[in-house]
């Protein structure tokens, strides 16, 4: 899996977005300042950002390593006046480079203290968060048909070690992390809990899905006339919750 596949996976979980907003409002920060004023504040309080941020990881159960793209996130003005997300604008730190969320996962070449750096077996060791062990995150996406030998046995090694990390995991009752929901792409499973409260704001308080799709500052979309007045994820959200009433949950 990709940089990339792995940040558009995050930025449709709604509890990554709530977990920014929130630390904005807790410390104090608007990414909407001017650069400089936005630079000043954060070197004066980059001790507690990080400390907000590696609760807020610990939190959502997601691996230390994502502490840096938290970050960014957190310093970037990265949506649009209609709420649409623009990764391009999530960079590091304010910079001009763009932020990429880490891998839950490392390798590397592993010699123990007693062992020859010159014996011609080599031992590659792979550490991955236990949340995350599914086949995407070992994907590749490589189109190349033809394989070097070296390619070839390192992934006849890593495709058995998968399978081992598999059964142990199952044995374990280890469940997939809810992001994984998002790393095939296509459209984010409902959250029954915001959808419940999206039905009460329309039927109870007279939210129209603008109304509504502002509250989550989730995407707009166009409607007939060239304006922004549809929001089809709190339209979705609206009826899924009335539908859950309808079948007894509240």
């Amino acid at each position: 899996m990709k940089e990339k596949t792995f940040e558009r996976a995050i930025h449709k979980w709604d509890d990554w977005h709530d977990s920014i907003e929130r630390s904005r409002k807790l410390l104090g920060y608007d990414p909407k300042w001017p650069e400089q004023e936005s630079i000043t504040w954060i070197e004066s309080n980059i001790a507690s950002i990080r400390k907000q941020g590696k609760n807020e990881l610990k939190r959502l159960e997601l691996p230390p390593t994502l502490q840096q793209y938290w970050e960014d996130c957190f310093y970037s003005d990265y949506r649009d006046k209609n709420g649409n997300v623009n990764l391009s604008k999530i960079t590091r730190r304010l910079s001009e480079f763009k932020s990429l969320p880490s891998l839950p996962c490392d390798y590397g070449l592993v010699w123990y203290d007693d062992e020859n750096i010159d014996d011609p077996w080599l031992r590659v060791e792979l550490r991955i968060h236990s949340r995350f062990v599914v086949k995407e995150l070992l994907d590749r996406n490589n189109k190349h048909t033809r394989k070097s030998i070296t390619r070839e046995l390192f992934e006849y090694a890593s495709k058995n070690a998968f399978m081992t990390l598999e059964g142990a995991l199952l044995w374990k009752g280890t469940k997939p992390h809810p992001l994984c929901q998002w790393l095939k792409g296509g459209r984010p499973p409902i959250n029954e809990e915001r959808a419940l409260e999206c039905a009460r704001l329309a039927d109870e308080q007279g939210m129209t899905e603008v109304d509504i799709g502002k509250r989550f500052k989730w995407a707009f979309q166009e409607d007939s006339y060239g304006k922004w007045t549809q929001c089809r994820t709190a339209r979705r959200y609206i009826q899924k919750g009335r539908q859950l009433k309808e079948t007894g949950r509240t």
